[in-house]
C-alpha cells in the first residue's frame, strides 16, 4: 500500500462511483485511521495483510436499506429485491442432481435459476423489512434539514479524494450527502445519516465516541474544504434514525468541542500512520502493567449517590 505521493495533487470529486469501486481504492479512509488509533498492529492486520477480509456475499444491513430509500431511492431496484411470499422452497441437492426429477423439482429449479439470474447481485429483503425502512425514510424526511437538502443543490455519495497537507497521505471520504457552497451555506454543508438503537442525545453521543464519528467528521470537513476551496470548513450534521419501531429520527449539529476532539484524534492518527509507514513497524498494545478504573461518568454517579 503506497501512502506517500511524490507531488501533492488537487482534490478530486467523483459522482456515481460504485461503493465497491470506492472501497477498493488505495487511498486511506477514516475507518482505517480509526484502526490506527487502536494500534498500528490493528491497522496492519486489517488494511495491509488483510487478515479480516469480509465475505464478498452481500447481506442486508438495515441501515443501508433505509439509507438508500432516503438518499438514493432511484437505486433501490438496482440494489435490492423483495423476496416474494409465494416463492417455492429452494431445491435440494437431490432434486438438482436427480436423473429423473419430478415436475415439482423441475419447476422449483427453474424458478430459482431464473430468480438468481435476475437478482443474484442484489440484496434480498422481506416486505416487512422494506416497510420498516420506508418508515425510517419518512421520519428522516420530517426533519428540518431535509428541507434544506431539497432547497439547496447537493449530491449523495460523492467521493472526494485529497492529499493530507502535512504528511502527504492520500485520503478519501464519501459523505452520505453534501450541499455545495451557496448563498445559504457559503462553506457548504455535510450531512451524515446514521441508524442507531437509541437516537436520544446521551446514547447517540456515546455512539459517536465509541465509533469515532468525530474523527470521521474532521476528515470529511478537511477533504470538503480542499475540494471546494471554501474559506472555512463546513458544518457537520447528523440525521439519526432508530432501527426499531417506531423508527423515530433526530438531528444533531456537531458542536465546536465535538469537532475539536475529532480534529485532535484525526491529526494524531495521521501522525501515527505516517510514522509507521516510514519505519515499517506496526506495534500493538503497551505491555506495561496499568491500573484500571471505571468510566468517569460512573465514578461521578457513585460519588454523588446518597447511600444513607
Amino acid at each position: 500500500m503506497n501512502a506517500f505521493i511524490e507531488l501533492s495533487t488537487p482534490a478530486q470529486l467523483i459522482e456515481k462511483m460504485s461503493n465497491d469501486e470506492y472501497h477498493s481504492r488505495p487511498e486511506f479512509s477514516s475507518s482505517q485511521l480509526k484502526d490506527m488509533l487502536r494500534s498500528a498492529a490493528h491497522f496492519h492486520s486489517h488494511n495491509i495483510i488483510k487478515e479480516h477480509e469480509k465475505e464478498t456475499k452481500k447481506h442486508l444491513d438495515f441501515g443501508t436499506l433505509a439509507h438508500t430509500l432516503f438518499l438514493e431511492p432511484e437505486q433501490f431496484n438496482n440494489e435490492f429485491v423483495v423476496f416474494p411470499d409465494d416463492a417455492p422452497r429452494p431445491p435440494t441437492d437431490a432434486m438438482i442432481n436427480a436423473k429423473k426429477p419430478s415436475e415439482d423439482s423441475i419447476a422449483r429449479v427453474e424458478w430459482w435459476n431464473a430468480f438468481n439470474a435476475e437478482n443474484g447481485h442484489k440484496i434480498i429483503i422481506t416486505a416487512e423489512q422494506l416497510a420498516g425502512a420506508k418508515r425510517i425514510a419518512n421520519n428522516l424526511m420530517s426533519l428540518s434539514m431535509y428541507t434544506e437538502m431539497q432547497n439547496n443543490y447537493g449530491m449523495a455519495e460523492a467521493s472526494i479524494f485529497f492529499t493530507d497537507p502535512v504528511f502527504d497521505l492520500q485520503l478519501r471520504v464519501r459523505p452520505d450527502y453534501h450541499i455545495v457552497p451557496c448563498s445559504r451555506f457559503p462553506n457548504g454543508l455535510i450531512l451524515d445519516v446514521k441508524s442507531a438503537k437509541d437516537a436520544r442525545y446521551f446514547d447517540f453521543s456515546k455512539a459517536c465516541g465509541n465509533y469515532g464519528y468525530d474523527l470521521s467528521a474532521a476528515m470529511y470537513r478537511e477533504g470538503f474544504q480542499q475540494y471546494y476551496n471554501t474559506e472555512d470548513k463546513p458544518d457537520f450534521i447528523y440525521l439519526v434514525a432508530e432501527n426499531t419501531a417506531p423508527f423515530l429520527a433526530k438531528q444533531y449539529k456537531a458542536s465546536p468541542t465535538f469537532i475539536a476532539c475529532g480534529e485532535h484524534r484525526y491529526n494524531k492518527s495521521k501522525e501515527l500512520l505516517a510514522e509507521s509507514l516510514l519505519i515499517n513497524e506496526w506495534d500493538g498494545y503497551s505491555l506495561a502493567l496499568e491500573e484500571i478504573s471505571l468510566p468517569s461518568y460512573m465514578v461521578k454517579q457513585a460519588l454523588e449517590t446518597d447511600f444513607h
